[in-house]
């Protein structure tokens, strides 16, 4: 099998006239070193917004040449040719086997949710080349790209093809497993205070507090000013700030490259923000900063951690990674899946509590979604939620059900945080990480 390494290189740009960085493909063929030039050069162009995000789509393209190094028509084909001849039918054999590796390890991923995710990404890569004149035999419009794993035909040829016997766990055992451990959709209010409490540094527990009232991404959320400028001439600490309503807006400068969008945040959230982090921390930090680069902390960064490096993504997910593990090695009650990047989810539930109330439970989803789906979009940044939207009606449901009547003066509130939303509602453990049902994210894919 072809042999592909990947590399994060960080470089002037000529053409943008600033530094960036992003991860390029190295192949080794026939005992020389190769740069994949297709690759390489979309992964500039699209993903040097976030070295997160560039590794993830490097992986998926060298995963994909990987597969095609290894079917009959590639053979002896140059790696400069792999993108002109990979068709439909290659990217639906690449995800068939996948799981036919998987059924051989007898492991619970790739889920065929992770599979169809990662085919969608490889084909955004040939969709870039076909805008660019490029010649590929890819037609992303059509989806014979996509495997049928739902059929039987289907699932008895890849067990099949994995070799394995019939009393062996097959594919929708395996995906079955994979849905129990992972299918919670939400992360629960115990949850939230293990990780918080696990974090070695309070900054990354403040941080996490400010994504669960914001719903902006880690990427965003280390970028948030301590004084902004221009449309966010506003944002200071709470205290010097106008109090005039409960909530006020921030002007998101979106990092994946989309437009800028304006998002409402609760005061209650920057009151939070100043008691628990401004006033503690940052004086002592911002002197660590300027003692190790040599010059006063701008009022743009606010986010330091305890040795006055400013927090970036990578340290929120390895420090939270660190106190996912350390949870675990305790035995606390911890789902292994759970991410920094689930306090993005609690926004939008609340949201479409407080907007609908009783109504959720009478109104049709399309109903809904018509009302308020706009106000989501632009506070997630998403272009379109209309596939994660009804996971958050389901949501939403389940709690007025359980608590009809008590959440009623919840929604009078305007001023309610949503650490102060969850917490109040006091759910069962059981419903407050209940996720879609069983087979839904299949579903949706």
């Amino acid at each position: 099998m072809l042999k592909i390494t990947t590399k994060d290189i960080t470089y002037h740009s000529l053409e943008i006239c600033k530094e960036v960085t992003h991860t390029i493909l190295i192949a080794e063929q026939r005992g020389q070193k190769i740069l994949l030039s297709h690759p390489n050069i979309f992964l500039y162009q699209r993903t040097r917004s976030s070295l997160r995000t560039s590794n993830r789509y490097a992986s998926i393209i060298s995963m994909f040449y990987r597969f095609l190094s290894t079917q009959p028509k590639f053979k002896g084909q140059e790696l400069g040719v792999y993108h002109m001849l990979a068709d439909n039918r290659d990217i639906m054999r690449w995800q068939v086997q996948r799981q036919v590796e998987r059924i051989q390890r007898q492991s619970l991923g790739p889920s065929l949710e992770t599979t169809f995710e990662d085919a969608k990404i490889l084909l955004t890569f040939f969709d870039w080349l076909n805008n660019r004149g490029f010649l590929t035999n890819v037609d992303v419009l059509f989806k014979t790209w996509r495997a049928n794993f739902r059929s039987t035909r289907m699932l008895n040829y890849i067990q099949t093809r994995s070799r394995m016997k019939i009393d062996s766990d097959n594919i929708r055992v395996l995906e079955k497993k994979s849905r129990q451990r992972k299918s919670n959709f939400l992360i629960t209010d115990q949850e939230i205070e293990l990780l918080l409490g696990a974090y070695p540094d309070p900054v990354y527990a403040v941080l996490f507090n400010l994504g669960l009232g914001t719903a902006m991404r880690p990427m965003d959320l280390v970028k948030f000013p301590l004084y902004g400028n221009g449309k966010n001439i506003h944002i200071m600490p709470y205290s010097e700030m106008d109090h005039t309503g409960p909530t006020t807006k921030y002007e998101v400068i979106d990092s994946k490259g989309n437009k800028d969008r304006q998002i409402t945040i609760n005061m209650d959230d920057l009151k939070a923000l100043e008691d628990n982090y401004i006033t503690p921390y940052y004086s002592i930090r911002k002197k660590l900063y300027k003692k190790r680069y040599g010059h006063d902390c701008p009022p743009s960064i606010l986010f330091l951690n305890k040795n006055g490096k400013p927090v970036s993504e990578s340290l929120i997910s390895s420090r939270t990674n660190d106190a996912k593990a350390k949870l675990l090695k305790e035995g606390r009650p911890f789902r292994s899946h759970l991410t920094f990047y689930q306090n993005r989810h609690w926004w939008p539930t609340q949201h479409i509590i407080e907007t609908f109330g009783d109504r959720l439970l009478t109104e049709p989803m399309e109903v809904l979604y018509a009302a308020t789906s706009q106000a989501i979009i632009q506070q997630l940044g998403h272009e379109d939620i209309e596939t994660t939207y009804k996971y958050y009606i389901d949501m939403a449901r389940v709690i007025m059900m359980v608590h009809k009547g008590k959440t009623f003066d919840l929604i009078e509130s305007p001023a309610q945080t949503i650490r102060g939303f969850v917490k109040h509602l006091e759910l069962p453990k059981d419903i407050a990480a209940g996720g879609p049902p069983d087979g839904e994210a299949e579903e949706a894919a």
